[in-house]
């Protein structure tokens, strides 16, 4: 071997001893990583919109049990469900009676006309909530006379108070108050007269799907004064048995599902003395409502 290989071979290795030897290069600084963004939680409402529906009538044909017609009622109604126009004919078909409805500054007055002389017979002016609610209801003469009032108050949406008043000085008759349950379903209202003193209690019970099916009311003395059963099928009301302080009952058919009943039997004692046939019209009201998920 050549002293040249001899010293390359040399040469090599103590390259490799000496980079074996040398202090190895330092690890890569870390990276530094973001921390993670917290989202918050999206607020919930304290406040939600509870919508609900009625059904106004656009027309009641009543019928005597033998089948002949006995009257007709006609109305139409504002979007906000406020009277405009209603026609009332007797049996004959002829128009007895008429009411129209407009604004009159805040209040909404209706004129009520005797339609064969052109009498004038009433007023009624009417005050409603900005959602709708009817707050004051007062019917006058037509010179203007307050004759009786009923005034409501509401919370939620739900009526927790009826005021009646009578006279031209619309003295106060009796109160009502409103209980409702977690659920909103109305269980119990108790009547009270002008001297605040209790006079009638009535209790509402319900079914699992929150049916009303009995009301009962008692006086100040827990005598019975009323009980209404009522039956449905599914979530339309089919019966309202009135046994106390008359035996009366209801019975109600349906046209369509939307939840009003088209026709309606009434019969007393087990008598068959009206039948009606109903339209309806519906009107949507919303209301702030106390958010439970807030609760």
């Amino acid at each position: 071997m050549k002293f040249g290989s001899i010293a390359r071979i040399g040469f090599a290795a103590l390259f490799l001893i000496v980079a074996s030897c040398s202090t190895p290069p330092p690890p890569p600084a870390p990276v530094a990583v973001a921390p993670e963004t917290q989202v918050a939680a999206p607020e919930v409402p304290k406040f939600v919109d509870m919508v609900t529906n009625e059904a106004l009538p656009l027309s009641i044909k009543t019928f005597y049990p033998n089948g002949d017609p006995s009257g007709t009622v006609i109305s139409t109604y504002t979007e906000r469900g406020q009277l405009l126009t209603q026609e009332t004919t007797n049996a004959n078909g002829t128009v007895v009676e008429t009411r129209a409805g407009k604004a009159k500054g805040d209040l909404w007055r209706i004129t009520t006309t005797n339609a064969q002389t052109g009498e004038l017979l009433s007023f009624e002016d009417c005050t409603y909530s900005p959602e709708g609610d009817l707050l004051v209801q007062t019917t006058l003469s037509p010179k203007e006379i307050p004759l009786s009032s009923n005034e409501y108050t509401f919370q939620y949406g739900k009526k927790v108070q009826w005021v009646t008043k009578l006279g031209a000085t619309l003295a106060v008759q009796s109160k009502a108050t409103y209980l409702y349950d977690d659920e909103g379903k109305n269980t119990r209202v108790d009547v009270y007269d002008a001297g605040n003193n209790l006079l009638t209690t009535f209790e509402s019970q319900y079914d699992a799907q929150g049916h009303m099916i009995t009301r009962k009311g008692v006086d100040a003395k827990e005598n019975l004064v009323e009980q209404v059963n009522f039956t449905w099928k599914g979530d339309q009301k089919i019966k309202e048995e009135t046994l106390k302080p008359l035996l009366r009952t209801l019975e109600f058919t349906y046209g369509d599902s939307s939840g009003a009943p088209t026709g309606i039997n009434t019969t007393v004692r087990g008598r068959l003395v009206e039948r009606q046939v109903r339209t309806y019209m519906w009107v949507k009201y919303t209301h702030l409502v106390p958010n439970k998920e807030k609760l």
